[in-house]
């Protein structure tokens, strides 16, 4: 009977990791990438360290953000879909996004970039992915934070980056976030939302956190809303819904605190395996 219940188990993972598309590893290596990894106690004693020094501020009446994981620009036309979403947006949250992508010159020529490595594929030029955020404006601080897959024991990481705003002595923050997938138990998926969670408890202004999560399972979509909630968070609805979905679960959120819903909405796209979200937000 063990050994049946195991074979299930093992059945289970590898349908999802072609549904999802998101545990392929082939031509990747687990190692992590020579970023260096921070703890969600130096990521939170980095917060409004630069404050004042700030020039360039996000307007906080009007903040155009889109969430899109890209598939590691894997089909060429995913910058077409990009930037028929792009004009005049603020924040660009991107999941299974390069540094080194050229794309970003066309989409996002004036934006900084923001960059937590994750995966690397193989060889002396492997391209290395992860989490990026663009963004209009400088950030004040950023930093990141990285967990692996207990089975596959390959990187995902998380980027937080602060951002002023108009108008006011408050900050945002800004976590993106790309979540582990495969376990057979809710550990360390827990885990890696609570250090997130726990650099969001020592900020005290406005949050947004957003990202892939994973949550193609019930249990981990309540173990976010449930962890999230405590942290003053809620997430968004969308005026239309067309997120990525496995077992009728969505993979991917956007959760805020002191913030206003202006709009919020999703795309279908053939460029990835997921579907990109966009929201206008204000203080």
């Amino acid at each position: 009977m063990r050994r049946n219940n195991f074979v299930r188990a093992i059945a289970t993972l590898t349908v999802l990791a072609v549904m999802t598309g998101c545990a392929s590893q082939n031509g990747l290596s687990g190692l992590p990438t020579a970023a260096v990894q921070t703890s969600p106690e130096f990521c939170a004693a980095q917060l409004g360290g630069s404050r004042h020094s700030q020039q360039q501020e996000l307007d906080s009446s009007d903040i155009r953000m889109v969430n899109w994981n890209i598939q590691k620009g894997g089909d060429p036309d995913w910058t077409d879909d990009l930037s028929m979403l792009t004009n005049e947006t603020d924040l660009m949250i991107f999941q299974e996004a390069a540094l080194e992508m050229d794309a970003w010159e066309i989409v996002a020529a004036d934006h900084y970039r923001s960059f937590a490595p994750g995966y690397r594929t193989r060889g002396a030029a492997g391209l290395v992915t992860g989490v990026m955020t663009l963004s209009a404006t400088e950030p004040l601080t950023s930093c990141s934070l990285v967990s692996f897959e207990p089975w596959l024991r390959t990187p995902k990481a998380t980027m937080i980056t602060e951002y002023g705003l108009t108008n006011t002595d408050q900050s945002l923050l800004v976590v993106n976030i790309h979540a582990i997938n495969f376990t057979f138990t809710n550990k360390d998926f827990r885990e890696q939302v609570r250090r997130a969670l726990s650099v969001i408890s020592e900020h005290p202004g406005p949050v947004l956190l957003s990202g892939d999560f994973n949550t193609w399972h019930w249990r981990q979509w309540k173990i976010l809303r449930e962890m999230a909630n405590k942290h003053g968070l809620t997430t968004l609805n969308y005026d239309e819904d067309h997120r990525k979905r496995v077992f009728g679960q969505p993979l991917d959120h956007i959760y805020v605190r002191g913030l206003r819903v202006i709009d919020a909405t999703s795309f279908r796209v053939d460029s990835s395996d997921h579907n990109p979200m966009s929201a206008t937000l204000s203080l």
